[in-house]
């Protein structure tokens, strides 16, 4: 500004909006956009109507609002995804499992034997794959209804959960007795099961499982299951009235279905991966009963390795998971409804194998080979609209997790390493935003959190809202300055020095040796807003949500449910009446010792952690011999 114009009483009141919006932009918490509106009049109003929205979008611009937001929708959406993201940080979740029944386990594995002519019975328990979704029904930032769906052996199990403030709708029958009723938060949810007639267990296990957003409450959910028989239909199930149909079938030829991935933008498209080579796609047309595929490929034309995982990238990538192999992965283009022959990347991961336990041989020697079992997108959106999706992850047979970006000429841009169980195949993947990502190990029923550090991709620190702590002793100093990169020790950890952590997944103290050992099959979260995601392990789904029993400011969604008094009684009642919580133990990722910590009932509520959620507590050291600690897992 000229010296001749300066306002030596500019004020923020007389500040234009577009000045207003330069400062929320650079506050770093929602507290401060509070203490902003505080000011005067004109900020209040800059800050209701605009600035809440400007906050959320600048520092979580993956996140998609509803087609009409209401006008309290951007200030609880501040609350509710500061208060998730503070949760991650603190390793803050309630864990337990969703099955609608008791005896659910036990009568599918008792079941599997039917159909076998060999095997009088089945060792081991149902292997689930998991689908979810979330989407808005109104306008506030509750007001969401959330569908999860996994297939446990040749059943289908779903459950749909209706949260907000929508108090008109309730269900339309009432003899599902157990399989329906309102949790602790007032949230409302239902359960149904499909399983067709004729299936024999073992033979017509499901292997894929995709929901297709529905936006409607009362609209059966429309779920897409193929099964290892060569089964692929889409089916409509609804868990208000427990009614199921198929709406369309599709050919497969008998093949079996590895895999399945779909995309509902407009001309949605279905892509399974059949037998060990074969990708079919399909258009998804729910009027049409038979479908027949509208363009297949080989990805193996030589039978050298099985196709394992497919994800969509974009509208119009496939991205195909393979193994063994020296590039065991492609990207395929989809035009004009069709995979074109040619593939548009192949990408090696041979040069970072962890541990080469399989070759191929070559003219120029032997080369590490590996199979990729999991794929996850990175979801780079942002609100002003879709940004063009080229980054994503796989997970591979020798225990490393690779980030991929198509715009680079490297086949990996980054690596990522579990450096304690380190060579576990890596059967699963989640992304979480950009900026960690949970990977399901192969062994111990262990889930892995990794800390993306995507640049820019950690655009809000919760412990920016924490007091100073003083110490700066170790924190390094900037050279041609002179000055502390940041206010406190506490503080550049935060941002600067985070850590992974893994949680062993244990459905109860008492599970069987199968269960505690087994691979995390499935993970998937309804949408990047969601504080739940959802695990698989044998026989079990577990559902962990992001959220602290504690916190004197909860996410709306869990404000019904929070103990108000901090009393035993009180806590109990609230969070565990039926002592169905969990506690898992966990470590974090170090080159050092391992530091078991497990977490308690939901009734302590004295951290004994600094920056840790309340309930996790240090376990007693226990000597263990090192060259076991891969293999037994002696600390556990």
């Amino acid at each position: 500004m000229a010296p001749e114009t300066f306002n030596a009483k500019t004020t923020l009141a007389t500040l234009p909006p577009e000045l207003l919006a330069q400062i929320v932009v650079h506050l770093d918490t929602a507290r401060a956009i509070s203490h902003l509106a505080s000011t005067c009049r004109k900020a209040y109003a800059f800050v209701e109507n605009d600035g809440f929205r400007i906050f959320v979008q600048t520092r979580f611009p993956y996140i998609r609002p509803p087609t009409k937001p209401s006008p309290s929708f951007w200030k609880e959406a501040a609350h509710g995804i500061t208060s998730l993201s503070k949760n991650w940080d603190r390793k803050a979740f309630v864990a337990w499992s969703i099955n609608p029944q008791k005896e659910i386990s036990q009568d599918l594995r008792s079941q599997r034997s039917r159909g076998r002519p060999v095997q009088v019975g089945q060792t081991m328990g149902f292997t689930p794959v998991i689908d979810s979704y979330e989407a808005w029904y109104g306008g506030d930032w509750s007001s969401r209804k959330e569908v999860v769906a996994w297939g446990a052996g040749a059943a289908l199990y779903m459950r749909g959960k209706i949260m907000g403030k929508n108090k008109k709708h309730k269900w339309q029958s009432s003899d599902m007795g157990h399989l329906k009723g309102i949790n602790a938060h007032k949230q409302r949810y239902a359960y149904a099961i499909y399983n067709e007639k004729g299936a024999h267990e073992g033979l017509d296990d499901i292997t894929t499982v995709s929901l297709l957003p529905q936006y409607g409450l009362d609209d059966p959910e429309q779920v897409i299951i193929g099964k290892a028989s060569g089964g692929l239909s889409l089916i409509s199930l609804s868990t208000e009235t427990a009614q199921s149909k198929i709406l369309s079938s599709y050919e497969t030829q008998g093949r079996p279905v590895r895999s399945a991935a779909t995309k509902s933008e407009s001309n949605p498209l279905l892509a399974a991966c059949l037998s060990d080579s074969t990708i079919a796609l399909y258009p998804i047309d729910p009027t049409s009963s038979q479908v027949q595929p509208i363009s297949q490929v080989s990805a193996n034309p030589f039978n050298q390795s099985r196709t394992w995982c497919s994800r969509f990238l974009r509208h119009d990538r496939l991205i195909v998971g393979l193994g063994p192999s020296q590039e065991p992965l492609h990207v395929y283009n989809i035009g004009q409804g069709e995979i074109k022959q040619e593939k548009v990347r192949v990408l090696e991961l041979s040069d970072f194998s962890a541990n080469a336990r399989l070759d191929l041989r070559t003219e120029n020697g032997v080369r590490s080979a590996t199979s990729v079992y999991s794929l996850a997108p990175i979801d780079v959106s942002s609100s002003a609209g879709r940004a063009e999706e080229n980054m994503f992850l796989s997970g591979a047979y020798d225990g490393l997790t690779c980030l991929h970006d198509l715009r680079s000429a490297n086949s990996i841009a980054a690596v990522f390493r579990d450096p304690v169980d380190t060579f576990s195949p890596i059967y699963s993947l989640l992304s979480i935003g950009t900026e960690r990502f949970v990977a399901g190990g192969a062994r111990h029923s262990i889930i892995k959190v990794f800390d993306l550090r995507m640049p820019g991709g950690k655009l809000y620190h919760a412990a920016d809202l924490e007091p100073c702590s003083g110490a700066s002793d170790n924190r390094p100093r900037n050279f041609k300055s002179g000055k502390w990169l940041s206010c406190c020790e506490y503080h550049y950890d935060s941002k600067h020095r985070r850590r992974g952590w893994n949680v062993f997944l244990r459905p109860k103290d008492n599970s069987s040796r199968r269960v505690t050992e087994s691979p995390v099959y499935a993970l998937s979260r309804p949408s990047q807003c969601s504080p739940t995601f959802f695990a698989g392990v044998e026989s079990t789904v577990l559902q962990l949500d992001m959220l602290s029993i504690m916190d004197e400011h909860p996410d709306p969604l869990f404000k019904y449910g929070q103990a108000k008094t901090g009393s035993k009684h009180d806590v109990e009642r609230k969070w565990d009446p039926q002592g169905n919580v969990l506690c898992l133990p966990m470590y974090e990722h170090d080159t050092g010792p391992v530091n078991l910590v497990k977490q308690r009932k939901v009734e302590y509520t004295q951290g004994l952690i600094e920056g840790w959620d309340e309930r996790w507590k240090p376990e007693e050291p226990r000597p263990v011999d090192d060259r076991r600690r891969h293999h037994s897992w002696g600390l556990v």
